[in-house]
């Protein structure tokens, strides 16, 4: 399971950024959020949002002697496994990186997405 991105879609709202960290911290603040909304305002004016793409080999684990199927039901890990994601997924904020555990199996950004850029997708 994993959410599917849609950017033609994004309206650039970052309702799903807002509810993210509400959801797992109780806290609005955006740059605490395991999705990214990144803006093209100067060339294509397009918004892409950035989630863990949950992939069935991690590479942001890769060398490290841990559990994957654990490491993706946690939300805050450590910041050194941005470097390692070749997708851009893990957002880093004061030390710490954002990783996406699906709210344990109900995403909460799928739910507020209203134009339709989040959908959950079995594969």
């Amino acid at each position: 399971m994993r959410i599917k991105v849609n950017k033609e879609k994004c309206s650039g709202c970052r309702l799903c950024e807002t509810l993210c960290s509400l959801f797992h911290l109780g806290v609005v603040n955006t740059d605490r959020s395991a999705i990214r909304i990144e803006k093209d305002d100067l060339d294509t004016s397009m918004n892409s949002p950035f989630v863990c793409r949950q992939c069935k080999t991690m590479k942001c684990l890769e060398g490290e002697k841990v559990a994957p199927d654990e490491e993706r039901k946690k939300f805050i890990w450590r910041a050194q496994r941005s470097r390692s994601c070749p997708f851009h997924a893990l957002h880093v904020f004061k030390g710490k990186a954002y990783h996406c555990d699906l709210c344990g199996g109900d995403p909460q950004c799928v739910q507020v997405c209203t134009p339709g850029a989040l959908v959950m997708s079995g594969s």
